[in-house]
C-alpha cells in the first residue's frame, strides 16, 4: 500500500559529577625510603587478591582476535622500554588491584579516576588478557543494580565506568571488536534502570553508537531483535526497548551499504510494530523513527508492503515523519547546491 504524501503537516505531540570522597591519608616517608601506594586501596590492607578470568564465551569472535592480542604484546613491551624494572612492576601491579575491585565491584570514583589516569598516560600493562578481562568486568559493573550503594553515588560510579570503557575504546578501537554483542547488550541492561532525563542515558547512547561502527549489522539486529523479542513493556522493559529501538535505527543510518534480509526486516518489523501499540510515548517515537528509517533502506512500495496492517494512526505518524525527512533532504541539498554557485 503507497499512502500519499501528506500537505501541511504540523509535527505530532509524543506526550504521554561525580561526588568522590578521598579518604587516603599521605604521610611523608623518612627519607631515601620508597613507598609505593596502591591508589586503588580503601584499606590498610597491602595484599590484593589477583583478578579471577570468568569471562563468558561472547557471541563475536574475529578472525583476527590472536593479532589484536599480540599488536597489544607488543604495544606493552613498547612502553615498557621508557619504564624501570621497578616502576614497570608497580603498574602492572595496580592495574592488576584495579581490575580485582572492578570484578568485585568495589572501585570507588577516586580509584577510577586513577585509573583513567593509568590509562591515559599509557601506564597500563596491557599484557596477556588484561585488557579484555577489565572491559569485561567493567561490562558486568556498569550493568550491575549496586543495590547496596547510596543512589547518588550508583550514578557517579556508572559515570565513571562509562568515561573508562570510552577511553579504552579511544586508546584501543579494535580490541572492541570481539566484545561488541556483549557491550551492547549490557547497554540495554543498563538502560533498564534509568529514565531517558538522566544523562547517563546519553552516555549509554553514545557508547551504541561508537560500537555500532565496529559492528556486523547482521549480527546487531540479530542480536537486538532476539534480545527485545519477549521484553515486557513495564517500566524497565520500555526502557530497554526505547535503547534497542534507537540502535537498530543508527545501525540502518550507519551501514549505508548494508540491505536487510527477508528475515531482519521481518524481525524489525515484528518489534518496531509491537511498540507501535506502546502506552509508553518514547517508546512509540522511537518505533516510528526505525520505521522511517527502514522505510529509507528499503524502499517506500516494499515498506508499506511490509508493515500493511500498522493501524491508521501510528501510520500518520510514519507518513509525517517519512515527508518530513524527504522536505529536509531536499532542502540540505538546495542549499549544497546554492553554495557552489
Amino acid at each position: 500500500m503507497v499512502v500519499p504524501k501528506m500537505a501541511g503537516l504540523k509535527e505530532p505531540n509524543f506526550a504521554a559529577s561525580a561526588d568522590a570522597s578521598d579518604n587516603e591519608i599521605v604521610t611523608t616517608p623518612a627519607k631515601g625510603l620508597k613507598v609505593y601506594e596502591d591508589p586503588f586501596s580503601s584499606t590498610d590492607d597491602p595484599t590484593t587478591p589477583r583478578p579471577v578470568v570468568s569471562a563468558p564465551i561472547l557471541e563475536e569472535v574475529p578472525i583476527n582476535e590472536d593479532a589484536a592480542n599480540i599488536a597489544r604484546s607488543e604495544q606493552a613491551m613498547d612502553d615498557s622500554t621508557s619504564m624501570s624494572p621497578e616502576r614497570l612492576k608497580q603498574n602492572s601491579r595496580l592495574l592488576d588491584s584495579g581490575i580485582a575491585k572492578i570484578k568485585a565491584k568495589s572501585l570507588d570514583v577516586h580509584g577510577f579516576r586513577k585509573l583513567q589516569g593509568m590509562i591515559r598516560d599509557n601506564k597500563a600493562m596491557w599484557s596477556g588478557d588484561r585488557f579484555d578481562v577489565l572491559l569485561l568486568g567493567l561490562l558486568e559493573y556498569l550493568e550491575a543494580p549496586l543495590v547496596s550503594m547510596a543512589a547518588d553515588k550508583v550514578h557517579d560510579v556508572k559515570a565513571q565506568i562509562l568515561a573508562t570503557i570510552k577511553l579504552m575504546y579511544k586508546k584501543d578501537r579494535d580490541a572492541f571488536q570481539s566484545h561488541v554483542s556483549r557491550g551492547l547488550q549490557s547497554i540495554l541492561a543498563t538502560r533498564s534502570s534509568y529514565e531517558s532525563r538522566s544523562h547517563i542515558v546519553s552516555g549509554l547512547e553514545l557508547l551504541a553508537e561508537e560500537l555500532i561502527t565496529l559492528a556486523s549489522a547482521s549480527q546487531t539486529i540479530g542480536t537486538i531483535t532476539t534480545r527485545l523479542k519477549d521484553e515486557c513493556m513495564s517500566v524497565e522493559g520500555c526502557r530497554s526497548l526505547s535503547m534497542g529501538l534507537h540502535v537498530l535505527k543508527e545501525v540502518l543510518e550507519v551501514k549505508k551499504d548494508f540491505m536487510p534480509s527477508e528475515g531482519e526486516i521481518e524481525n524489525m518489523r515484528e518489534l518496531a510494530t509491537r511498540c507501535l501499540e506502546s502506552s509508553e510515548s518514547g517508546v512509540r517515537s522511537d518505533a516510528v523513527q526505525l520505521c522511517v528509517s527502514m522505510h529509507t533502506r528499503i524502499g517506500e512500495a516494499k515498506f508499506w508492503e511490509t508493515f500493511r496492517s500498522v493501524k491508521d494512526d501510528p501510520k500518520s505518524l510514519i507518513t509525517y515523519y517519512v515527508v518530513k525527512k524527504q522536505r529536509e533532504a531536499i532542502n540540505a541539498e538546495d542549499r549544497g547546491q546554492a553554495m557552489w554557485r
